[in-house]
């Protein structure tokens, strides 16, 4: 059989990223889970803030399944708090990335897979913008009912989360807020911007991830199999922290 040189590549590139974006998250989880162990205002704060009674026992990683919780914080009144970490450092940061399919298949845009896959294309060649104006009603219209569920996907994956923490790696600073009252409060309207991005509320778009990868260089731009042409959930991080205030925050 022949080898397909495109799909070793993807493949190559696709373990690449994946190993490197493992590990920073597994540092930074492996940083929150042990140094809230030592952070008694924090603890206290936050058995106040969801009334739990118990005292603080133990904290411990999940693993790296995108469908869980990263750490879970147990007190010895067999309430838990399920965690979900973030680590940033630039503005806008991403917060989840898949293949369209994948994506529209998970969120129920199903009817939306053949205009993101000709976004993707269209971008990639530079022949235009993402989502083109005439396209704009429709997505709106398939899309906007379907905004808040997009962000919980993208944050969090599961109901039932009570904490993100987003860790700010230029300032070694975590930030713990209420996923719940987030995910409640989070302005979910749908626009466009002038290069066709889609825009969720003030701190989410979506997007062609973009990027050549030095691992997909045989793989054309332009075809559907380049990671570039991935879709991509950014949250400018940022400026969400500038304006949300969290619930507490500590240095680990």
């Amino acid at each position: 059989m022949e080898t397909n040189v495109w799909e070793y590549e993807f493949v190559g590139f696709c373990r690449d990223m994946t190993n490197k974006n493992t590990a920073i998250g597994m540092d930074v989880e492996r940083l929150f889970k042990n140094s809230i162990r030592r952070q008694r205002d924090v603890l206290n704060t936050l058995r106040a803030y969801f009334a739990i009674e118990g005292e603080f026992g133990t904290s411990f990683s999940t693993g790296t399944d995108a469908g869980k919780s990263d750490v879970i914080l147990r007190f010895s009144d067999g309430r838990s708090l399920s965690v979900n970490i973030k680590a940033f450092k630039a503005g806008f940061n991403q917060v989840t990335r898949s293949r369209i399919e994948t994506f529209c298949r998970e969120l129920g845009l199903d009817e939306l897979v053949i205009t993101f896959q000709e976004a993707a294309v269209r971008v990639a060649g530079k022949a235009g913008r993402f989502i083109l104006s005439e396209d704009e009603s429709r997505v709106l219209s398939v899309l906007g009912p379907l905004a808040r569920k997009i962000l919980q996907f993208s944050l969090v994956r599961q109901e039932g989360s009570e904490l993100l923490v987003l860790y700010d790696r230029s300032t070694n600073t975590m930030l713990l807020y209420d996923m719940k009252q987030l995910l409640d409060n989070l302005d979910c309207k749908v626009s466009f911007s002038n290069r066709g991005i889609i825009r969720i509320g003030e701190y989410f778009t979506i997007q062609r991830k973009g990027g050549n990868g030095v691992h997909s260089q045989n793989i054309p731009k332009t075809s559907l199999d380049h990671p570039g042409n991935n879709l991509q959930v950014k949250m400018n991080i940022r400026k969400f922290v500038r304006y949300v205030a969290p619930i507490i925050t500590y240095t680990p």
